[in-house]
């Protein structure tokens, strides 16, 4: 019998009952990261596939990313923003995600693995590493993993606009717990927020925000391709 401090289940529990109100929120997360380190393009990338149930097909939601040519991270920097509660902005006052867990915290609440890939000077040269639920649950996963060199999947080059010579990708793996089902519903429901939150940064010319949709086996025609306006609520 172990007696770890805070035994994995509880951990697990902790990082899916974020609080967060819906994906949308989650997402916001991402996207503050990705404008903290100072991205001029920020993409959500949502892939859903057709599935067939009870003599149907529906779609259902596969993949969700988040894409930016900000400065990318150091291994160390990738180790700590996959740590929970131990971000790169924890002193930073300027954005919403400066509580330390913006990362895991935000990924895990909407499903079971995150994949993040990051690189500064050239995407040839991406580090990767990623937490899963499964594996911290059972044990397997006790740390981050060590980023280690791993080239970027082709699906996310092909629907990317904004591959650079820096950035980061973010990718759910397994939105299990999004709010929405659908790749389509993702982008629709979250652009009203992104264009609230960041509506400054839009206005001033200083980011843009592209929400597009995509059926897996047809990356390029996508379902849903547009700039976050921005959303004054006065």
């Amino acid at each position: 019998m172990g007696y770890d401090i805070v035994p994995a289940e509880l951990v697990v529990k902790a990082m899916q009952d974020s609080g967060y109100k819906n994906a949308a929120y989650a997402i916001a997360e991402l996207i503050d990261n990705s404008i903290q380190a100072n991205a001029t393009l920020v993409e959500l990338l949502c892939l859903e596939k057709e599935e067939h149930v009870s003599q149907r097909t529906r779609s259902r939601l596969l993949k969700l990313a988040v894409l930016d040519n900000g400065s990318g991270m150091t291994e160390m920097e990738l180790r700590r923003a996959l740590q929970f509660g131990n971000g790169g902005h924890l002193t930073d006052r300027k954005g919403i995600g400066r509580f330390g867990m913006g990362l895991p915290n935000s990924s895990m609440s909407q499903g079971g693995r995150v994949d993040v890939w990051t690189w500064q000077e050239s995407p040839s040269g991406a580090i990767y590493s990623y937490l899963d639920l499964d594996e911290i649950s059972t044990g397997a996963m006790k740390e981050v993993p060590e980023p280690r060199p791993k080239a970027i999947p082709g699906e996310w080059m092909k629907v990317g606009k904004g591959i650079a010579s820096s950035g980061t990708l973010v990718v759910w793996s397994r939105p299990d717990r999004c709010t929405w089902r659908t790749a389509t519903a993702i982008v629709r429901n979250s652009e009203e927020l992104v264009g609230r939150i960041y509506r400054r940064f839009i206005q001033d010319g200083q980011v843009v925000i592209r929400l597009a949709s995509f059926n897996a086996v047809d990356l390029k025609a996508p379902i849903i391709d547009r700039s976050a306006l921005p959303n004054d609520p006065m």
